[in-house]
Order: C-alpha cells, then structure tokens, then sequence
C-alpha cells in the first residue's frame, strides 16, 4: 500500500478502519495506540487518538457486527441452545417499539430474557435449599442488568442454577 501525503484528506476513520480490519478480527482487544504506531508505520502519518478509537470502533461492527445485530442474534442463540439441549428453559420478553410516543406498528424490541440449562435444572434438586443472586450493570450500548443465581450442592460446589438480563 502506497503512503498518504500529509495531507492526509483520505485519511479519515472509515479508511482506517478498512486497514486494521485484519488486526481488529485477530484480536478485537487491541490498544487504540497499537492501532495509531501502526497507521504510522504504514502512512507515515500519525493520527489522533479519537480518530484510531473511531476506526476500531467500525472496525469492530465491519467484522463482528454492531449491538442491535448481537441483540436480534438472540433469538437463534437461544433456539439452537433449547434444540440441542432439551429440557433447558429460556423465557424471552420483548415490548413494542414507540417512535416520539407513536407505536411502531409490527416491531418488537428486547426487553428481558431468562435462560437456565438443563444440567442446572436436574442439579438443583440436590442444593442445598439457599439461593444467592448476584448482578452487574451492563455498560455503554447494552442497557440492563446482568443476573446470576447460584446455589451450593452437597459436595459444598457451586452450582449456576439461571441467568438473567433485565431492564435497571
């Protein structure tokens, strides 16, 4: 690949991103100053760090696909896992999508999900009869609540009985 004069009016964030697509897809945890010495051991230029966040940023989505992707992927994830693991228990709740107070007609959005599987099911019955939850807020784009409940077997292991994400 050629190098970009100083100019540089080409070298915006969706140029840079289509280049370290390659790094992104490797190793999706990269360091936004990785992809900076790289751009300027390539363009011999260097770029700002907002500008190397955006480009990991849209490389990511070109590569993995944005959020709003991951959260209609739930559906088949969850199908294949009650398919292939009979007796798991997923429950999937969604809620109408309103545009300035005015229902979307035909469109349904996320709105919670519980998922428990079946070897946690069956071993439940030998825990010892004391349940424990625990939950973490979900950053950024991902709105909600992870939870956990967990309980403790004979043998004083803990046993992940179901999860959960909720609104909060």
């Amino acid at each position: 690949m050629g190098t970009i004069s100083q100019d540089h009016a080409k070298l915006d964030s969706d140029t840079i991103a289509e280049a370290m697509k390659s790094l992104v897809e490797s190793d999706p945890s990269i360091k936004v100053k990785f992809i900076i010495a790289n751009v300027q051991a390539r363009f011999h230029y260097t770029i700002s760090y907002r500008k190397a966040w955006l480009a990991k940023q849209k490389s990511i989505i070109k590569v993995f696909g944005g959020w709003e992707e991951s959260y209609q992927a739930l559906l088949m994830w969850f199908s294949a896992i009650v398919q292939k693991m009979h007796g798991s228990q997923v429950q999937i709740k969604t809620q109408p999508l309103y545009n300035r107070s005015e229902n979307v007609e035909g469109v349904r959005i996320f709105h919670r999900i519980f998922w428990s599987f079946k070897p946690s099911i069956i071993s439940f019955k030998y825990c010892k009869p004391l349940v424990q939850v625990d939950g973490t807020h979900l950053c950024r784009n991902y709105k909600g609540c992870l939870l956990v409940a967990v309980a403790q077997d004979g043998n004083q292991n803990i046993v992940l009985v179901t999860f959960a994400i909720i609104e909060g």
